[in-house]
C-alpha cells in the first residue's frame, strides 16, 4: 500500500538526527554547479543506499535501513523513493512493538477484559511513540530545509508527517511550497490531489491528480488509484476507457481496476473487458496475476450463460495455459540447479503441482453438459447420478461459490422432477431454497412450473418462498455508527420495520 494512502505513524530508537551534519551533502547534490556526469554518480549513490536499505529492511534491521535510506536523501534529496522508504522505515518500527510474542507457560487464555486491557496499553504506547518520532522527524526535515530550503522534497517529507497528524491545512502549504520551487514536482500534486479527495473536492482531486501524471507517466506516486475511482460510477465508459488505455502502457497492477470496470460494464462489454484481462494477466502474459483464476470465474459464468461448450473450452484453455506456465517454470529450474555442481549435486526440492483448479472446473462443465444430453433423452436417473457425482465441493484452495451454479441447480431439478411425484417436490424444495438469497427470473419460472405440477397457485407458491425466507432471517447485530458524511449518530434500530442496505466501508 501506498504510505501516502494512510495515517503515517513512526518509531525509532533516538537518534542524533538534528546533530548530523547533512549541509555539505545536501548542497552539493542539489547547487552545486557540477557536470551531468557528477549528478549521475549522486544519483547511483542513492540507488545503492537504497537497495542496501532494502536489504537490511527484509532482514529486519529497521535501524540500518533508516541509516542506509537517510544516507540516499543525502547524495540525492529529490529522490522521493529514498524519502519515502525513510518514513516508511520508521512507520515500521512504531508497529514492532505490536509483534504477537508466544506466551511460554501460559495456562489459560486471556480473559476478553484482558485483551481489552492490552489493547488500551498498546494504543496508547503506540500514540506516545508516535508524537515521539513524528517530533523528531519534523525536527529533522526542517534542519534539512534551513540548509537547503530550494529543495521541495524536503518540503514534500515534512508535510507527509503532517498529513499523518491529521494536520492537512499545513501540510498543503508545504505542498505548495514545494510547486512553487518547482511546479515539476509531482509527489507534491499528488499529495495534493488525494487531500482534496479526503475533503471531498473532486474536480481538484482530478485536475491534480492529472498534473502528477503528466509529470510522471509511471506514477511512482501511486495517485491513479484513487484518481480513477472517481469515474468508477459517475462514468463507466471512461473509467474503462482510462484503465484500459494506461494498462496498455503500463498494465501492472491494473488487473483489479481492470476487473472493476468489468463489474460496472453492459454484459456484452464485460465480456470483452473480461477477455482483454486475460491476454494482459494471464499465464502466458508478461504480467500474470495471482488473482487470475478468480477474475476469469466471471467470465466463464457469463460463456456457461449463453454457450456452454465455449465455457468448457475456455476452461480447459487456462488449465493448458497454467500447465504449460508450469511444465516452463519447472525446465527453467532444472536448468538453473544443473548450471553449478553444488546445484547439481544438491537438487532444488521439486515445486507442488498446482492445485487443479480449471480442471475441476472444467470436469464440472463437461458433466453438466453430459446431464443435460441425458435429460433431453428423458435418463433422469442417469442425470441425477451423474450430477451428483460432479457436485462442486469446497476445499483449501477451491470456493464453489465463484462459480454460477444455476445451470446446475436447474438439471438437478428436472432430474429429480423426472422421476415421479415426489421427486418434483423435492426439486419444488430445492428451487425454493435457491430462491431465498435473491429473486432470479429463471428458477421463478421453474418453480411455477414444479408448483403447478403439485397443484399449487401462483400466489401459495409465492407464499411459501416469503415463508422460508422468514423461518431462515436472524436479527443483525445491534449497532451505533457515526454518518461519515454528516457526523450524525444513527443506530441499526432506528431502522427496524424497514428494508436497509448495510454497507461497511473504511474512507482512509
Amino acid at each position: 500500500m501506498n504510505m501516502r494512502r494512510i495515517p503515517l505513524v513512526f518509531a525509532a530508537i533516538l537518534f542524533s538526527l538534528v546533530t548530523w551534519n547533512l549541509l555539505p551533502a545536501v548542497r552539493a547534490a542539489q547547487n552545486s554547479k557540477s557536470t551531468v556526469p557528477a549528478m549521475s554518480a549522486a544519483r547511483q549513490k542513492a540507488q545503492a543506499d537504497i537497495s542496501l536499505g532494502d536489504v537490511a529492511n527484509q532482514n529486519g534491521a529497521t535501524d540500518e535501513a533508516i541509516a542506509d535510506y537517510r544516507a540516499a536523501i543525502i547524495a540525492d534529496p529529490s529522490d522521493t523513493d529514498a524519502h519515502t522508504k525513510f518514513l516508511r522505515a520508521y512507520n515500521e518500527k512504531v508497529y514492532a512493538f505490536l509483534t504477537p510474542k508466544k506466551i511460554k507457560n501460559a495456562k489459560k487464555k486471556p480473559t476478553k477484559e484482558q485483551i481489552a486491557a492490552k489493547q488500551k496499553k498498546d494504543q496508547a504506547k503506540r500514540a506516545k511513540l508516535e508524537a515521539k518520532y513524528n517530533k523528531l522527524l519534523l525536527t529533522t526535515y526542517d534542519g534539512w530545509i534551513k540548509r537547503n530550503p530550494q529543495q521541495p522534497m524536503f518540503y514534500w517529507g515534512k508535510a507527509q508527517i503532517l498529513e499523518g497528524e491529521d494536520k492537512n491545512p499545513e501540510a498543503i502549504v508545504l505542498l505548495n511550497k514545494a510547486l512553487s520551487i518547482d511546479p515539476s514536482c509531482a509527489p507534491a500534486w499528488a499529495d495534493l490531489s488525494d487531500m482534496a479527495a479526503t475533503a471531498g473536492d473532486v474536480p481538484t482531486q482530478r485536475a491534480d491528480a492529472e498534473k502528477a501524471l503528466a509529470l510522471d507517466p509511471s506514477d511512482a506516486s501511486g495517485v491513479f488509484f484513487n484518481y480513477i475511482l472517481t469515474y468508477l460510477t459517475t462514468d463507466p465508459p471512461k473509467y474503462r476507457q482510462l484503465v484500459e488505455g494506461r494498462a496498455a502502457k503500463y498494465p501492472k497492477g491494473l488487473d483489479f481496476l481492470m476487473d472493476l470496470g468489468a463489474e460496472n460494464a453492459p454484459p456484452a462489454e464485460e465480456t470483452a473487458v473480461l477477455e482483454k484481462i486475460y491476454t494482459l494477466y494471464g499465464p502466458n502474459s508478461a504480467n500474470p496475476s495471482d488473482s487470475i483464476d478468480y477474475m476469469m470465474a466471471d467470465l466463464f459464468n457469463l460463456y456457461a450463460k449463453s454457450d456452454p461448450a465455449k465455457a468448457l473450452a475456455f476452461a480447459q484453455r487456462i488449465q493448458n495455459d497454467e500447465a504449460a506456465q508450469a511444465a516452463k517454470k519447472a525446465a527453467a529450474d532444472k536448468s538453473k540447479n544443473q548450471s553449478t555442481a553444488a546445484n547439481a549435486k544438491k537438487p532444488k526440492a521439486a515445486d507442488k503441482a498446482p492445485e487443479p483448479f480449471w480442471q475441476t472446473i472444467a470436469e464440472y462443465q463437461q458433466s453438466l453438459i453430459n446431464a443435460n444430453a441425458l435429460l433431453a433423452q428423458k435418463k433422469y436417473a442417469d442425470a441425477q447420478a451423474l450430477l451428483e457425482k460432479s457436485a462442486l465441493k469446497k476445499t483449501s484452495t477451491f470456493d464453489p461459490s465463484i462459480i454460477n451454479q444455476d445451470p446446475y441447480e436447474l438439471a438437478m431439478a428436472e432430474a429429480l422432477s423426472g422421476s415421479g411425484s415426489s421427486g418434483t417436490q423435492k426439486a419444488y424444495d430445492r428451487i425454493k431454497t435457491d430462491l431465498l438469497p435473491q429473486p432470479d427470473a429463471s428458477f421463478e419460472d421453474a418453480l411455477l412450473a414444479y408448483g403447478a405440477k403439485l397443484g399449487k397457485t401462483p400466489a401459495q407458491i409465492d407464499d411459501d418462498i416469503w415463508q422460508t425466507r422468514e423461518s431462515k432471517a436472524r436479527p443483525m447485530v445491534p449497532f451505533d455508527l457515526k454518518q461519515y458524511v454528516t457526523d450524525k449518530e444513527i443506530k441499526l434500530a432506528d431502522y427496524r420495520g424497514q428494508v436497509v442496505l448495510v454497507n461497511f466501508w473504511f474512507p482512509g
